[in-house]
């Protein structure tokens, strides 16, 4: 097999981790910069790993188990990110989705230890004191959201996303990965309970939705694996860039690349790392070499598989102000299962110590093709 380059950029590749029919894809673009209100940032896709593949994950990652997947996504300071939804539109029944960034909701700011769907109506969660106008608190100082989550029957199709904490409505702070204690946004709501991880809980609505009447069969803002958008705008709507909201003005100037460099599917562990420079994938240049045949990859396991130790723990910030809705639900609580249908846990590390724990070999997790036939004599 020939080798392909990979620097963990997943723009050719079917990028979604995927838990029991539900999807979530992991963007990683560059932190938009000023005081002003910024537009979406671009796509940037991020290839995630099944955890449980690599013996050499930290002891600390949670492993799959019943209805959670865990994958792990390498990850840069100072980067911000961006989460994907908009595949779930694809599921017949109507999506909810509640997120728990580092333990913390990034839409109430309330700690999400055990992930289940809220409505606030009459008053304030936190202060238990009924509302003023608008869902006011006065003891807050802020109107609440409606709801913890968002959902498919009441955002527009192709704007599943959030990119960020909710501040205000139609305002979110993009999420920036950063070593910078001050800038901890879980650190100062929950402190040390706080986990370096991003854990998304998606519900179904107990009855299918409506079927659309719409012959494409095509969400309008559908851009994944459909040309090659840099915002992800709805496609009919204008872009509103401004060049001094980074320096990135044309795709090929914000990824630096040839499209020969994103033939990074990955297959097996057979395959390289190539360097990643700084306009890539802003900080720290990565060069390793990778070059495991099957054969050796696995006879290397025995002695490899110790969990790595992480270099360093990136906390979760609030950056600059992201032109962004939280579209309230039009449905009540009882329109949706009480329990999860599928729960996505995603752990992120830097990327030196993603290609070790990738250089150290995978484990075969597909089992026998022949399922309860196999040992049994089969075919003609």
């Amino acid at each position: 097999m020939s080798k392909k380059n990979i620097v963990f950029d997943a723009s050719s590749r079917d990028y979604l981790m995927k838990a029991n029919g539900l999807t979530v894809g992991f963007n990683m673009p560059k932190a938009r910069k000023g005081s002003d209100i910024c537009p979406l940032p671009p796509y940037r896709q991020r290839t995630p790993y099944l955890v449980d593949k690599f013996p050499s994950c930290p002891n600390n990652w949670m492993r799959s188990e019943g209805k959670m997947k865990s994958y792990f996504v390498p990850v840069v300071e100072d980067d911000g990110m961006w989460f994907d939804f908009n595949n779930n539109y694809n599921n017949p029944h109507h999506v909810a989705i509640v997120i728990s960034v580092q333990g913390v909701n990034p839409i109430t700011g309330l700690p999400c230890q055990d992930a289940q769907m809220e409505q606030y109506i009459e008053e304030c969660p936190k202060h238990k004191i009924k509302f003023g106008p608008d869902r006011y608190c006065k003891k807050c100082n802020y109107k609440w959201p409606k709801q913890n989550y968002i959902c498919t029957t009441s955002t527009p199709r192709g704007n599943l996303w959030l990119d960020g904490f909710r501040t205000a409505e139609g305002i979110v702070r993009q999420y920036i990965l950063t070593s910078e204690k001050i800038r901890e946004v879980a650190s100062n709501i929950i402190s040390k309970d706080r986990v370096y991880a991003v854990g998304i809980s998606f519900f179904l609505s107990k009855d299918k939705k409506p079927e659309l009447n719409n012959s494409s069969g095509v969400f309008r803002g559908m851009i994944m694996n459909e040309g090659c958008s840099i915002y992800h705008y709805p496609q009919s709507d204008p872009y509103s860039y401004h060049p001094e909201w980074d320096n990135n003005s044309t795709l090929d100037n914000f990824y630096n690349t040839s499209i020969s460099c994103c033939s990074n599917s990955y297959d097996g562990p057979s395959f390289s790392h190539s360097t990643i420079s700084k306009s890539k994938c802003g900080e720290n240049s990565i060069k390793a070499s990778v070059k495991l045949s099957k054969k050796s990859a696995l006879s290397k396991l025995s002695s490899k598989t110790t969990p790595i130790k992480q270099t360093k723990n990136l906390e979760v910030g609030a950056g600059s102000k992201i032109s962004q809705d939280i579209y309230d639900d039009t449905e009540k609580l009882d329109y949706w299962h009480d329990e999860s249908e599928a729960i996505i846990c995603i752990n992120y590390c830097n990327e030196s110590d993603a290609i070790d724990i990738i250089e150290r070999g995978e484990i075969d997790l597909e089992g026998s093709e022949d399922g309860f036939l196999q040992g049994i004599p089969v075919g003609n």
